[in-house]
């Protein structure tokens, strides 16, 4: 049986993301989004606006998704399938509800939905589903199509593969440098500490994720840490980024390369947090860090979403 045939009638898949502004000017009411309807103080959106503007002004996330999506789209439908692929963002345009609204007016006969950060959580991917059921209640006219929630894909084969062959790339071009032990730091998103006293199993998310690409490329040496906490004052998810850098420092001068698994696309976690403040903590300690180019469209990638997709047809 072919991957197609298990779709009869028009799928929707439904990729979900954080969503970035669309310009340094729209950071307020961006911000406000994040925090549920809250103003953030004028210090903090300098903050954030200081960090946007060191990018270049604005985030290639969502042009990232939508060409992820498309790919996606031209992948499931390749052997004659029936998918459609739409993207919604969680604090921008487009709105999960607004795109939501859109999927039901098209008619689809199915409903996948997955947010693209691979580690299930409470604090990140279950705040997506809470969007997405809200924004299905309030435009429901009647009998719903059938929704398929997908939540871990933590080390789904092909996810794994990506990110390996991201490593391998990398390695290749420190090693034209001179390099060959290299420390190896994994990093995702960090999220309130108190998450998983509350039951997530995120750090066991992070775990399998690490674990099983570990197996395959058998780093020098390799650690995990959690980057970009949050403003709120509470304890976050570490060690930090920055507490890891230290320890290798104390072993000595020795080339970094971070490896960032929470993370599928270019944003300003990864063009500021790790590009930018990282980078120049790093050398503060006399280390030269480098980076996994991001998943972004890669082909392994694709594979994977697809793969998802289909496992959660049945």
């Amino acid at each position: 049986m072919s991957k197609s045939s298990l779709s009869p009638g028009k799928t929707a898949v439904f990729l979900m993301a954080h969503g970035a502004p669309t310009s340094v000017d729209d950071i307020p009411l961006y911000l406000k989004n994040i925090r549920g309807g809250t103003d953030s103080s004028p210090e903090v959106i300098q903050i954030i606006r200081d960090r946007y503007e060191a990018i270049g002004g604005s985030s290639p996330l969502l042009e990232i998704t939508k060409g992820q999506a498309e790919e996606l789209e031209k992948f499931l439908n390749q052997n004659g399938g029936n998918f459609k692929v739409y993207i919604g963002m969680r604090n921008w345009a487009p709105y999960i509800r607004d795109v939501v609204k859109q999927m039901l007016e098209d008619g689809v006969e199915k409903i996948l939905a997955l947010c693209l950060a691979p580690q299930y959580s409470t604090w990140s991917t279950k705040l997506y589903f809470n969007a997405f059921n809200d924004a299905l209640e309030k435009n429901s006219k009647g009998d719903l199509p059938p929704v398929q929630l997908i939540g871990s894909w933590a080390n789904q084969p092909s996810l794994i593969d990506a990110f390996v062959e991201k490593y391998n790339i990398a390695m290749d071009k420190i090693r034209t440098l001179g390099y060959e032990k290299v420390h190896t730091v994994f990093t995702v998103h960090s999220i309130p500490a108190e998450s998983l006293e509350l039951g997530d199993f995120y750090d066991k998310e992070y775990d399998s994720t690490v674990k099983a690409i570990v197996e395959k490329i058998k780093p020098y040496r390799w650690y995990q840490a959690y980057q970009s906490q949050g403003m709120i004052p509470v304890p976050w998810l570490g060690p930090t980024v920055k507490s890891v850098l230290d320890r290798i420092a104390r072993i000595g001068s020795k080339p970094v390369l971070m490896i960032p698994v929470g993370f599928v696309s270019d944003h300003v976690e990864i063009l500021y947090d790790i590009d930018i403040e990282f980078a120049e903590y790093a050398k503060s300690k006399n280390i030269t860090l480098f980076r996994t180019e991001s998943l972004n469209q890669s082909p392994l990638f694709t594979e994977a979403l697809a793969s998802v997709v289909w496992e959660h047809l049945a």
